[in-house]
């Protein structure tokens, strides 16, 4: 399975560009935004990132195109069996504190996207299942670093960040796929409403 979007070049393209955040949350808030069943027009997403970051002005190309690629490839993890769906977080010799730090910026983005996207959605609109899974990753997104970095806690690591994966493909699929009723049609088919 190849990952092609390079964790440490996003760091340093984003750090060039002038932006705090990590890679992880800005993949986080993409995804939640998809799951939504938006996100898939260029500019409509750019544009989130954008107002995200605080960044009125943009990225420029280079980084466009690579938020563009992070995109693409949560897309192409959605539709498929799901096991292509993959966290956008440092690699696996990194300090595990990182990590973990990047799990909860990816689930605290995933929120962010999740909530512009359904912005005219209320919690009783939405099925137990998916409240539960926003209420794991809102809890996820607090989580403090570990004081140890044993193999229990990376045990701990490696089934929360499949707890968040997992939640994330749940909501694609109950919001998306299923209202969709035919799981080859891509969310960019849906024209979103302008969000201001």
């Amino acid at each position: 399975m190849s990952n092609d979007i390079d964790f440490e070049v996003l760091v340093q393209g984003l750090a060039a560009a002038g932006v705090k955040h990590s890679p992880s949350e800005l993949q986080g808030v993409i995804a939640g935004l998809l799951a939504t069943g938006h996100g898939g027009h260029n500019e409509e997403l750019l544009g989130v990132l954008a107002a995200h970051v605080d960044m009125p002005e943009g990225f420029g190309a280079e980084m466009n195109g690579a938020l563009l690629a992070v995109r693409d490839q949560l897309h192409g993890g959605y539709q498929g069996t799901g096991l292509e769906l993959n966290l956008l977080l440092p690699a696996d010799e990194d300090d595990l504190g990182l990590r973990v730090a990047a799990l909860a910026q990816w689930s605290e983005g995933f929120l962010v996207g999740f909530g512009t996207g359904s912005a005219n959605t209320h919690d009783k609109d939405l099925s137990p299942g998916v409240q539960e899974a926003l209420s794991d990753l809102a809890a996820i997104s607090q989580v403090a670093t570990p004081d140890d970095d044993g193999d229990a806690e990376e045990d701990m690591f490696e089934q929360v960040a499949e707890h968040c994966r997992m939640s994330a493909l749940m909501i694609y699929t109950e919001l998306v796929m299923r209202h969709q009723g035919k799981p080859e049609s891509a969310p960019a088919d849906k024209t979103p409403p302008t969000r201001h």
